[in-house]
């Protein structure tokens, strides 16, 4: 199930006949429920969801979400789109931290800024909030920027692509900034490089999965830390000027 079936079930449940959970929900009958629904399941916790009409079932490192009856199931991530912030990926949050020695930075563009501090931004070339995002960085003060192509196909066909010959451009970064600006990039000739490129991108593609990466933009800083979503210039720094803390 792709995500956007997941969008659709999620609006189904909300505009259909699901009954809703509020603050009167009697959680336990509900947690009765989705346990005899998910027997094979192992669930640690169960209560309201960001969206009203659902429930949320942690079940070790997964999100899931059902409605309070226990027959509907949603699979899939919830964003808040006023944010740009992926609500289940933050949820998962709590997860080990990310080295930066890790990082698939083989798979990166350096943007011209340098400084004290690092930031690495798993990258989508056709990902609307990370042409805004792009902005952001590009006006960043004393932090280095590792943007990591991560095209996600499933919602961007032509992303991989455009990774691809941006990683293979003479000028990666002036091949980013016309990708983000929506402008048509020149088609790599280099057959070895869109082969090695197209390695690396799948090594991203593994990273991504075994560290609970769902979406673009995600932050990484220096220290490890993770977070989803869209930030301002100036909530950049202070985000990254916690590290330590």
């Amino acid at each position: 199930m792709n995500r956007t079936r997941h969008l659709i079930c999620t609006l189904l449940l909300l505009t259909g006949s699901a009954s809703f959970a509020d603050e009167n929900t009697d959680f336990s009958a509900v947690e009765k429920t989705v346990r005899k629904a998910l027997p094979g399941t192992k669930i640690t916790t169960i209560q309201p969801a960001p969206i009203n009409g659902l429930v949320e079932i942690e079940a070790g490192s997964n999100i899931l979400y059902a409605d309070p009856s226990g027959r509907y199931l949603v699979v899939g991530n919830i964003y808040d789109m006023h944010t740009a912030t992926d609500l289940t990926a933050e949820r998962k949050s709590n997860t080990p931290l990310i080295e930066w020695a890790d990082l698939p930075l083989n798979a990166s563009v350096k943007y011209s800024n340098n400084g004290s501090q690092k930031l690495a931004v798993f990258f989508d070339p056709d990902c609307t909030w990370c042409r805004k995002l792009h902005q952001q960085l590009k006006a960043l003060d004393d932090v280095e920027v590792f943007a990591i192509m991560y095209p996600v196909e499933g919602l961007h066909p032509s992303a991989w692509s455009k990774a691809a010959s941006i990683l293979c451009a003479s000028d990666p970064l002036n091949a980013l900034d016309k990708a983000l600006a929506g402008q048509a990039i020149p088609d790599s000739t280099d057959a070895h490089c869109l082969t090695k490129a197209g390695e690396t991108i799948s090594q991203v593609i593994e990273f991504t999965q075994a560290h609970n990466i769902h979406g673009t933009p995600t932050l990484v800083s220096f220290d490890g830390r993770v977070r989803p979503g869209f930030m301002h210039a100036q909530q950049l720094k202070d985000w990254l000027s916690q590290a330590n803390q």
